[in-house]
């Protein structure tokens, strides 16, 4: 692994790197190896490694050391566990928690025992250095205020050390909590609403936005924002192409302290002043993607270091994860199509149910959108709906295609392609409403449906639409055992399935529809 030259930075200055002692815990030797030189190339001299916890800990008792890289899960004794008797025992030695599976509650477990930093597997030599320079500021406060706390005439100086102590941490906790949040969101409007949200909260600002950048015709397409009047979503708006306009795309901060002109950046009807400006740039893959605004800082000071380091760090992470979502979406995209593909084909061999699936979906997403479903369902049933039957392909065709009485074993065969579908789309990801239109499209309201047996308003509501859509053209349709119904006769099988086999509320609203 080639380890490049990092440049000598204020934390990190030769001098304090070669006194300093540091020991390494980790039951992979090519982690002990790898950071151990690396840590030796950046000017750290005295490096001690172990391979588990108790080696850590008997190592602890016979020297001292200022940094401990040490792995959350090891053989004999846990990280956590020499955490805690570094917290007992050594005050002032920074321990370093190295893991592949982070979650927020290890992380909070690990700072409550005074955690310094956390180090996620594979980590980049930049993670150790930033690291590294974060945690010489903390430890040389660390130092001063253990100074200070022995000199009871410093007082207020120990006072304010405190007070820088403990805005480091929260900055951590800030930190962590936007890299924990990203992880778990997996739709980009979500995330774009997630962005505006937490930007104006952590910078305790009035306002803020996010656009898209439209470099074929140079306008911002409005995406999400927060505390701004009038329609903002969809709006387009010219975009300077002029050097200041390349500076707002390209630069990380611009500031505004005395006011901007709504038509230097912002859509003419969004806002006409704000008390300062702070703009930073989401670029993906080097290219301009768009560019998030905050304005209206509450206070009379304007934006500072910690809110410009913030709004970068939220900005780095969420356009990955713009980026990575955007990847997934067309993946997920393109084995759906190919599973929709699969269907079509299964039902083209079978003149009853023949295009069942699409005629299911269309009245499916006419009853959604009839009942304000948000956009997010309407794209869910679009994406889902086709493949809620995809589970008979696990079902002889003998039974499915019986025109005469079923059996009981063989329904019992008919009532298992709702879990069959589940497991074929399992590997796609989806989410758990995503899911319960293919699981759930035969629950009954009174609860005597399968496979689940849920009634009532434990149905996902995008099941309970399915499961009308799905009767309505079973009804409306040829089978081996049937003629078609009439639709006015479809229609009153629906009412009669009011409070019993269907939601009252979809069969309205389905009735509605269909009428149409």
């Amino acid at each position: 692994m080639q380890i490049e030259t990092a440049q000598e930075s204020p934390e990190l200055k030769s001098a304090d790197l070669e006194s300093l002692r540091v020991l390494i815990a980790d039951d992979e030797a090519i982690i002990c190896k790898t950071l151990s030189l690396f840590l030796s190339h950046i000017g750290i001299r005295s490096i001690k490694t172990v391979r588990d916890g108790s080696c850590a800990v008997e190592e602890l008792c016979r020297n001292s050391y200022d940094y401990i890289f040490v792995d959350l899960m090891m053989p004999r004794l846990t990280g956590l566990d020499v955490l805690k008797k570094v917290s007992e025992s050594h005050p002032l030695c920074n321990v370093i928690i190295m893991t592949g599976f982070p979650s927020m509650d290890t992380v909070i477990e690990a700072m409550h025992y005074g955690a310094s930093d956390f180090l996620v597997k594979p980590f980049r030599f930049d993670d150790v250095k930033i690291g590294l320079e974060r945690m010489q500021a903390v430890r040389r406060l660390k130092e001063r205020n253990w100074q200070l706390h022995e000199e009871l005439n410093k007082k207020k100086e120990v006072e304010e050390l405190n007070y820088e102590l403990e805005k480091r941490i929260r900055l951590q906790t800030i930190l962590y909590n936007i890299v924990d949040s990203l992880s778990k969101i997996n739709r980009s409007e979500s995330l774009y609403h997630y962005i505006v949200r937490k930007a104006a909260d952590y910078c305790n600002a009035k306002l803020a936005c996010f656009m898209i950048y439209d470099q074929g015709n140079s306008h911002l397409l409005g995406i999400a924002q927060q505390g701004l009047t009038g329609k903002f979503a969809g709006l387009q708006a010219p975009f300077r192409t002029d050097s200041e306009g390349t500076r707002i795309l390209k630069e990380d901060f611009l500031y505004r302290h005395f006011g901007v002109s709504s038509d230097t950046v912002l859509p003419l009807n969004m806002v006409t002043r704000v008390n300062g400006l702070m703009s930073v740039p989401f670029n993906i893959r080097n290219e301009p993607f768009g560019i998030l605004l905050i304005g209206e800082k509450s206070g009379k000071e304007g934006f500072d270091n910690e809110d410009e380091f913030i709004i970068k760090f939220l900005a780095e992470k969420a356009a990955l994860s713009i980026e990575n979502i955007a990847l997934y979406d067309n993946l997920k995209e393109s084995l759906i199509a190919t599973l929709k593909s699969l269907v079509s084909a299964i039902e083209a061999k079978d003149p009853y149910t023949r295009q069942h699936s699409s005629r299911v979906t269309e009245y499916a997403s006419r009853i959604a959108l009839k009942m304000k479903c948000d956009y997010e369902d309407l794209q869910k049933l679009a994406s889902v709906a086709p493949l809620h039957d995809i589970g008979k392909i696990g079902v002889n065709d003998a039974i499915l295609n019986k025109p005469g009485r079923l059996t009981r074993e063989e329904f019992s065969h008919i009532m298992a392609h709702p879990l069959i579908g589940v497991n074929i789309v399992s590997p796609l990801g989806l989410d758990p409403e995503e899911l319960s239109v293919i699981r759930n499209h035969h629950e009954r309201w009174d609860g005597q449906g399968y496979p689940d047996h849920l009634c009532g308003v434990q149905i996902p509501m995008l099941a309970r639409i399915l499961a009308v859509a799905d009767a309505f053209d079973a009804m409306n349709s040829d089978r081996a055992y049937r003629k078609a119904l009439p639709s006015a006769d479809c229609m009153q099988e629906l009412r009669k399935g009011c409070g019993t086999q269907f939601d009252p509320r979809v069969v309205e609203v389905a009735l509605d529809v269909l009428s149409q």
